[in-house]
């Protein structure tokens, strides 16, 4: 009975794993999620990026801490407000 109820509190291996995906966008800025960190340098960047496909972000900050991180601009061209993006008028110089 014991081992039935560990089986339904516990879930199976395989069974509700989160998958981070942690993308390099310079040698010392990783985009995890929707938020960019940035490190002293690669090696403790290289660290943190090892790290998160490991163990949790908090985890990971923790034991390899940022200078600075960001929330990440995800808006799309198509996505902003018309009048927002600053273009050249047409007929060239005045």
């Amino acid at each position: 009975m014991l081992i039935s109820m560990m089986q339904t509190l516990m879930p199976t291996y395989g069974e509700n794993l989160m998958t981070i995906t942690a993308s390099r966008l310079s040698d010392t800025e990783v985009l995890v999620e929707q938020t960019v960190y940035t490190f002293s340098d690669s090696a403790v960047a290289d660290a943190f990026q090892r790290c998160v496909g490991q163990d949790s972000v908090d985890s990971c900050t923790a034991s390899h801490a940022p200078m600075s991180s960001r929330a990440s601009n995800d808006a799309a061209l198509d996505d902003l407000a018309p009048g927002s993006i600053i273009s050249p008028s047409l007929g060239g110089m005045p």
